[in-house]
């Protein structure tokens, strides 16, 4: 769930050859106050944050009187010159937070997140121009690649609805996802009890007409975590769902085992439809927390478990549970998905896989890149940037095998104070960028940077900051 702390925003890694330990190369605080998610393109790297005010070194329009309301931002970094490129404040009335980016081809950055009231720039095609009522509505809104916002709509109805993932078809549809306890949201109705659901919503910005939803679930609470376009005309949809009538097709596992357990599901594009969805636990807590798709169009998820009893492969990295949390790695393989391969992740205290953003990436050779938190001392570390605990928790950076039978580089990242690590993306020439939330004013800060120290910025009482770090090795 999305907490009202200062954030640090990313790190960013050249994916390892073999044998190749990551360098860095530059890294800095930002003057924000949040950023959950990362989007790398052509050098460049797009984050989704949001703050009570910007302390960053560029202008950015603010309005007249704040008054110390969380705003949406939306920042471009150049990586190359370790410079910001532009920082956009997205307009809204009430508290409103950007949480997932995509970058298109063009570098039109396309973000969605929440907001608790109205204001927000929509435009005369918005599939939605008015906030639809309850605690908040999902957003989305585009920007040209000079930061302007160019396109904008709420997303939501009479309950609480938020947008927590999003996926481009690469052919101008855009695909949102999110949570909603909302009877009335926008493009599917549903009667019954207002338990959380999950939802997926399909839309054109070039046309008003072109929203299609689909909300599912069952009769417990649900949340979806995150989306991945599969590139075969599919999306794969995961989170979480406390229910024991959540729709199952062609499942890999047809009951619930625990308290909750992760859910995968497929659906088509543009339709929909369901193709598949099956659970994913043991018997005890268990969430997906990201999914992403390797090159043959496989699901890769990301979570989180308290079970003792998860299905792991008979190669896996780590076949148990270690502590009292654990991140775990799953591959969905097969022509029907069925196939899993599964890798507990931790060590003996706490730890788990990203917090509020997208974890998990797979890179182009397969390696499988997972971003988190943890407060264990004792994690398995690899050519460690960051061999040791620093305190509080830390984030960490990992990466399996293609297999998830081996850990191929593994490091904290963290201060004295708390840290977390939450979001990821890998582009094609290995860069990974990893977004996150820090308390801690003594991070490592080897390379040139943008700012050195916290820039004095109080949430809920907290002072912290935004920071970038890039590392690089040889190309791929």
């Amino acid at each position: 769930m999305m907490r009202w702390t200062i954030a640090f925003c990313c790190v960013g890694l050249t994916t390892p050859a073999v044998a190749s330990r990551p360098v860095v190369t530059w890294t800095t605080y930002l003057g924000v106050a949040d950023c959950d998610d990362a989007a790398l393109w052509q050098g460049d790297l797009f984050l989704a944050c949001h703050s009570t005010e910007s302390r960053l070194p560029i202008p950015v329009a603010e309005p007249a009187d704040r008054s110390g309301t969380m705003a949406a931002y939306v920042l471009r970094l150049d990586l190359d010159r370790g410079r910001l490129v532009y920082a956009t404040r997205v307009q809204a009335d009430a508290l409103t937070a950007a949480l997932r980016i995509e970058i298109d081809e063009e570098g039109c950055a396309h973000v969605t997140g929440l907001t608790k009231g109205g204001g927000l720039p929509v435009s005369e095609n918005a599939v939605q121009p008015r906030y639809g009522g309850g605690a908040s509505d999902a957003f989305f809104v585009s920007l040209a690649p000079g930061g302007q916002v160019v396109y904008g709509t709420f997303l939501g109805g009479e309950g609480d609805d938020v947008g927590n993932a999003l996926g481009l078809d690469g052919r101008g549809g855009v695909l949102l996802g999110g949570t909603t306890t909302s009877g009335d949201f926008p493009g599917q109705s549903r009667e019954g009890d207002q338990s959380a659901d999950a939802f997926i919503s399909f839309l054109r910005p070039s046309s008003a007409s072109s929203l299609a939803s689909i909300v599912f679930g069952g009769s417990a609470d649900e949340k979806l975590t995150g989306i991945a376009v599969d590139g075969v005309g599919g999306v794969f949809a995961v989170g979480y769902t406390k229910s024991g009538d959540f729709p199952v097709l062609n499942a890999a596992q047809s009951t619930l085992r625990g308290a909750s357990d992760a859910f995968v599901t497929r659906l088509r594009v543009p339709s929909l439809a369901i193709e598949f969805s099956t659970y994913l636990g043991g018997s005890g807590d268990d969430s997906g927390w990201g999914v992403a798709v390797d090159g043959a169009g496989a699901p890769i998820v990301a979570g989180t478990t308290d079970s003792h009893d998860l299905a792991t492969s008979r190669d896996a990295f780590q076949s148990t549970a270690r502590g009292g949390l654990d991140a775990f790695v799953a591959r969905l393989g097969g022509s029907e998905h069925k196939s899993v391969r599964l890798t507990y992740f931790g060590g003996s205290g706490d730890d788990s896989s990203g917090f509020d953003g997208s974890d998990i990436a797979v890179d182009a050779s397969g390696r499988v890149w997972l971003a988190g938190l943890t407060s264990s001392a004792d994690l398995p570390v690899r050519d460690a940037l960051q061999a040791g605990y620093g305190g509080a928790t830390d984030g960490f950076v990992a990466a399996f095998s293609s297999g998830l039978g081996k850990l191929e580089f593994g490091t904290y990242h963290g201060g004295s104070r708390r840290d977390i690590l939450e979001g990821l993306d890998v582009d094609s020439g290995g860069t990974v960028a990893v977004t996150g939330v820090t308390f801690s004013d003594d991070l490592p800060m080897p390379g040139p940077v943008i700012q050195r120290t916290q820039s004095d910025i109080s949430v809920g009482g907290q002072i912290a900051n935004a920071t970038v770090l890039v590392l690089r090795t040889s190309r791929l």
